[in-house]
């Protein structure tokens, strides 16, 4: 299992304005699979391709949405904020997103 070390960047509102994420790849092949580590959230994804685009589940946060590219940091939050996640959370799963498109190309 590969493991990297990120900086999670917060809006203007969070307090800090950034932490330090762990990412754990389970698996780097479709559907991709990862667990996100940072400021006391853990979050288990599954995402890659559908017919019409790309998707993230959180499983263990009930969210399930359309995702755009990885690195669309903006579109992602949103989207995460509007499934409950606090600013802070979606901060990080969007940074944790842009992080792995290092590694995956969706």
């Amino acid at each position: 299992m590969m493991k990297m070390k990120f900086t999670c960047r917060g809006t203007l509102d969070c307090d800090p304005e950034s932490w330090e994420g762990i990412l754990s790849f389970m698996s780097m092949k479709p559907p991709y699979e990862a667990e996100l580590n940072a400021r006391g959230s853990y979050f288990h994804f599954l995402f890659g391709k559908h017919a019409y685009g790309n998707y993230l589940c959180i499983p263990n946060w009930g969210i399930g949405m359309e995702l755009a590219t990885l690195t669309d940091g903006f579109w992602n939050r949103e989207r995460l904020c509007e499934s409950g996640l606090s600013a802070v959370d979606a901060c990080s799963v969007t940074e944790a997103l842009a992080a792995m498109s290092e590694y995956i190309n969706l």
